[in-house]
């Protein structure tokens, strides 16, 4: 199974800047805004995915001083197209808004 995965990392809080890594491959950045840094990437069922980000959107009250730091996350493309993400202890979380999975026009 084929997918885009892109994620984007907050800047005025990356205590560590953020990236994205494939197979231990560090992925160059796709864009850039003002405040984010975005990565966009082709992925492959299988693959070793690891990234550092966040993102805000400033529609849930918080000010930029007080938005979420970046986190680490441990991700693995299932063959069913689902992305399972893993926190630093290895336990399963749900998927953060900063990392959208997109589907290939292309299926293996």
């Amino acid at each position: 199974m084929k997918a885009i995965l892109k994620t984007s990392s907050y800047i005025p809080k990356e205590w560590k800047r953020g990236y994205l890594r494939v197979n231990g491959k560090f992925i160059k950045e796709y864009h850039k805004t003002k405040r984010h840094r975005i990565f966009q990437t082709e992925v492959n069922s299988g693959d070793q995915l690891d990234a550092r980000g966040g993102q805000f959107l400033g529609g849930d009250g918080r000010s930029r001083w007080d938005a979420p730091k970046a986190e680490w996350l441990k991700m693995e493309l299932t063959q069913h197209g689902e992305l399972v993400c893993r926190d630093f202890d290895g336990k399963i979380i749900p998927k953060p808004n900063w990392i959208v999975l997109l589907p290939t026009t292309e299926q293996e």
